[in-house]
Protein backbone atom coordinates (compact mmCIF):
# COMPACT_ATOMS: atom_id res chain seq x y z
CA UNK A 1 0.00 0.00 0.00
CA UNK A 2 1.21 3.50 -0.77
CA UNK A 3 2.53 5.45 2.20
CA UNK A 4 0.33 8.47 1.46
CA UNK A 5 -2.78 6.29 1.65
CA UNK A 6 -1.78 5.14 5.12
CA UNK A 7 -0.95 8.71 6.10
CA UNK A 8 -4.39 9.87 4.94
CA UNK A 9 -6.09 6.98 6.77
CA UNK A 10 -4.36 8.05 9.95
CA UNK A 11 -5.34 11.68 9.40
CA UNK A 12 -8.96 10.70 8.71
CA UNK A 13 -9.07 8.60 11.87
CA UNK A 14 -7.67 11.39 14.01
CA UNK A 15 -9.97 13.97 12.44
CA UNK A 16 -13.04 11.74 12.87
CA UNK A 17 -12.14 11.24 16.54
CA UNK A 18 -11.79 14.99 16.97
CA UNK A 19 -15.21 15.68 15.44
CA UNK A 20 -16.78 12.92 17.55
CA UNK A 21 -15.43 14.61 20.67
CA UNK A 22 -17.01 17.86 19.48
CA UNK A 23 -20.29 16.04 18.88
CA UNK A 24 -20.16 14.61 22.41
CA UNK A 25 -19.56 18.12 23.79
CA UNK A 26 -22.56 19.44 21.86
CA UNK A 27 -24.69 16.80 23.62
CA UNK A 28 -23.33 17.95 26.97
CA UNK A 29 -24.02 21.56 25.99
CA UNK A 30 -27.63 20.64 25.21
CA UNK A 31 -28.01 19.15 28.70
CA UNK A 32 -26.46 22.27 30.25
CA UNK A 33 -28.85 24.49 28.27
CA UNK A 34 -31.85 22.46 29.45
CA UNK A 35 -30.61 22.61 33.04
CA UNK A 36 -29.85 26.36 32.71
CA UNK A 37 -26.34 25.61 34.01
CA UNK A 38 -24.35 28.60 32.79
CA UNK A 39 -21.07 27.61 34.44
CA UNK A 40 -21.05 24.17 32.81
CA UNK A 41 -22.06 25.65 29.46
CA UNK A 42 -19.24 28.19 29.67
CA UNK A 43 -16.61 25.52 30.40
CA UNK A 44 -18.00 23.31 27.61
CA UNK A 45 -17.81 26.20 25.14
CA UNK A 46 -14.17 26.81 26.09
CA UNK A 47 -13.34 23.13 25.75
CA UNK A 48 -15.06 22.87 22.36
CA UNK A 49 -13.17 25.94 21.15
CA UNK A 50 -9.86 24.19 21.81
CA UNK A 51 -11.04 21.04 20.04
CA UNK A 52 -12.25 23.14 17.07
CA UNK A 53 -8.79 24.68 16.79
CA UNK A 54 -7.34 21.15 16.78
CA UNK A 55 -9.87 20.04 14.12
CA UNK A 56 -9.05 23.06 11.98
CA UNK A 57 -5.35 22.21 12.12
CA UNK A 58 -6.05 18.57 11.23
CA UNK A 59 -8.14 19.66 8.26
CA UNK A 60 -5.36 21.97 7.10
CA UNK A 61 -2.85 19.12 7.34
CA UNK A 62 -5.21 16.76 5.48
CA UNK A 63 -5.75 19.23 2.65
CA UNK A 64 -2.00 19.91 2.42
CA UNK A 65 -1.37 16.16 2.25
CA UNK A 66 -3.98 15.82 -0.51
CA UNK A 67 -2.36 18.66 -2.46
CA UNK A 68 1.01 16.91 -2.12
CA UNK A 69 -0.55 13.67 -3.43
CA UNK A 70 -1.96 15.57 -6.42
CA UNK A 71 1.54 16.73 -7.28
CA UNK A 72 3.24 13.42 -6.52
CA UNK A 73 0.72 11.21 -8.37
CA UNK A 74 0.11 13.77 -11.13
CA UNK A 75 -3.68 13.83 -10.59
CA UNK A 76 -5.67 16.23 -12.75
CA UNK A 77 -6.92 19.41 -11.11
CA UNK A 78 -10.19 20.37 -12.74
CA UNK A 79 -11.06 23.02 -10.21
CA UNK A 80 -9.16 25.79 -8.51
CA UNK A 81 -9.88 24.27 -5.11
CA UNK A 82 -9.52 20.59 -4.37
CA UNK A 83 -12.52 18.75 -2.95
CA UNK A 84 -12.46 15.46 -1.12
CA UNK A 85 -14.89 13.85 -3.59
CA UNK A 86 -12.82 14.93 -6.59
CA UNK A 87 -9.69 13.62 -4.90
CA UNK A 88 -11.25 10.21 -4.21
CA UNK A 89 -12.40 9.98 -7.82
CA UNK A 90 -8.83 10.54 -9.06
CA UNK A 91 -7.36 7.57 -7.17
CA UNK A 92 -6.92 4.02 -8.25
CA UNK A 93 -9.66 1.62 -7.19
CA UNK A 94 -7.79 0.00 -4.28
CA UNK A 95 -6.74 3.30 -2.69
CA UNK A 96 -10.20 4.75 -3.22
CA UNK A 97 -11.77 1.76 -1.49
CA UNK A 98 -9.43 2.08 1.49
CA UNK A 99 -10.07 5.79 1.98
CA UNK A 100 -13.69 6.15 0.92
CA UNK A 101 -15.05 4.55 4.10
CA UNK A 102 -13.11 7.05 6.21
CA UNK A 103 -14.16 9.96 4.04
CA UNK A 104 -17.83 8.96 4.26
CA UNK A 105 -17.61 8.56 8.03
CA UNK A 106 -15.96 11.98 8.30
CA UNK A 107 -18.74 13.55 6.22
CA UNK A 108 -21.41 11.88 8.37
CA UNK A 109 -19.87 12.97 11.67
CA UNK A 110 -19.46 16.54 10.42
CA UNK A 111 -23.10 16.59 9.23
CA UNK A 112 -24.27 15.27 12.64
CA UNK A 113 -22.13 17.89 14.37
CA UNK A 114 -23.61 20.64 12.23
CA UNK A 115 -27.15 19.48 13.13
CA UNK A 116 -26.26 19.39 16.84
CA UNK A 117 -24.81 22.91 16.70
CA UNK A 118 -27.92 24.25 14.94
CA UNK A 119 -30.17 22.56 17.52
CA UNK A 120 -28.19 24.04 20.41
CA UNK A 121 -28.28 27.50 18.83
CA UNK A 122 -32.08 27.24 18.54
CA UNK A 123 -32.34 26.09 22.17
CA UNK A 124 -30.19 28.99 23.34
CA UNK A 125 -32.23 31.45 21.29
CA UNK A 126 -35.49 30.09 22.71
CA UNK A 127 -34.11 30.20 26.26
CA UNK A 128 -32.95 33.79 25.74
CA UNK A 129 -36.33 34.84 24.33
CA UNK A 130 -38.12 33.21 27.28
CA UNK A 131 -35.90 34.96 29.80
CA UNK A 132 -36.27 38.30 27.99
CA UNK A 133 -40.08 37.94 28.00
CA UNK A 134 -39.98 37.17 31.73
CA UNK A 135 -37.81 40.22 32.45
CA UNK A 136 -40.02 42.44 30.29
CA UNK A 137 -43.11 41.17 32.10
CA UNK A 138 -41.57 41.82 35.51
CA UNK A 139 -40.55 45.33 34.46
CA UNK A 140 -44.05 46.04 33.21
CA UNK A 141 -45.54 44.83 36.50
CA UNK A 142 -43.17 47.08 38.45
CA UNK A 143 -44.61 50.14 36.62
CA UNK A 144 -48.23 49.35 37.51
CA UNK A 145 -50.04 51.68 39.89
CA UNK A 146 -50.66 50.12 43.27
CA UNK A 147 -53.17 51.51 45.75
CA UNK A 148 -52.06 51.83 49.35
CA UNK A 149 -54.09 52.22 52.52
CA UNK A 150 -53.87 56.02 52.09
CA UNK A 151 -55.81 55.74 48.80
CA UNK A 152 -52.97 57.45 46.98
CA UNK A 153 -51.77 55.61 43.91
CA UNK A 154 -48.07 54.92 43.95
CA UNK A 155 -45.87 53.11 41.54
CA UNK A 156 -44.15 49.93 42.51
CA UNK A 157 -40.55 50.50 43.07
CA UNK A 158 -41.13 53.86 44.78
CA UNK A 159 -42.33 52.67 48.16
CA UNK A 160 -43.32 49.05 47.59
CA UNK A 161 -41.53 46.14 46.05
CA UNK A 162 -43.48 43.52 44.13
CA UNK A 163 -43.11 40.02 45.44
CA UNK A 164 -41.60 37.61 42.99
CA UNK A 165 -42.15 33.93 43.59
CA UNK A 166 -40.44 31.55 41.24
CA UNK A 167 -40.77 27.78 41.32
CA UNK A 168 -43.09 27.90 44.33
CA UNK A 169 -45.06 24.79 45.13
CA UNK A 170 -48.06 24.57 47.47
Amino acid sequence: MLDWVESLRSLFTTEIDCYKRLLDLEGKKRKAIHAADGKSLESLVKESYHIMVEASELERIRMKTIEDVYEKEKFQKDESSITLTHFLNQMDRESNFKLKTFALELKKVVADLKDAIITNEKLLKTRKEFLQATVDSLQELSREKVYTSHKQPTRRGQSQKGAIILNATA
